[in-house]
């Protein structure tokens, strides 16, 4: 059997690419989406955690109002309609980084939904093209820990002699925006 190759042409006629991006915006608060636990970047790791982002038994999260209105805010910036009301749901994630094992995300039914964004991009001329990308959501969700991969050439898990875990970003209010 012999691979087949199709031209570029063809390739072009037979199918019709859909491209979408996933962008995390990483919001400016003074804490963090569930906690009282300051958002901010370095200090000495797991300083910067409470029983809350770590997902300890009996801790009650609560939401960060100045992340809510950032969301809004976001949304109708990008020509979104906004919920009346919306849910925090669990994503379950296994990883050394997720303190919790599951991540609180918005991703079933967000704060802001079905919007566009209009982006003109240069022509040879000096006009631009002007193109609409239309945004399917934005949603709440929260970041993930660090891990660090000790050893090795490049840093990267793979030939690392140990890993370490930092927790302090954990819990940080994201909007995930979804084109």
């Amino acid at each position: 059997m012999t691979d087949a190759l199709m031209p570029y042409d063809d390739v072009l006629a037979a199918f019709d690419p859909a491209l979408g991006l996933e962008v995390h915006v990483e919001l400016n608060t003074a804490s963090k989406m569930f906690c009282g636990c300051p958002a901010t970047f370095g200090g000495e790791p797991n300083s910067g955690v409470c029983p809350t982002c770590l997902g300890l038994p009996g801790a009650m999260p609560v939401v960060n109002a100045k992340a809510v209105e950032s969301a809004i805010r976001i949304g109708l910036a990008l020509n979104c309609d906004i919920a009346e009301w919306c849910r925090f749901a669990r994503k379950n994630y296994f990883y050394p980084d997720m303190p919790k094992n599951f991540q609180t995300s918005q991703y079933d039914e967000p704060i802001a939904f079905d919007g566009w964004m209009d982006v003109t991009v240069p022509t040879a001329d000096g006009d631009g093209e002007t193109y609409r990308v239309e945004i399917e959501r934005a949603h709440l969700e929260e970041d993930t820990g660090k891990s660090l991969h000790v050893g090795g050439a490049t840093g990267r898990i793979h030939g690392a002699d140990h890993s370490l875990v930092d927790n302090n970003r954990a819990g940080n209010p994201l909007v995930e925006i979804v084109t």
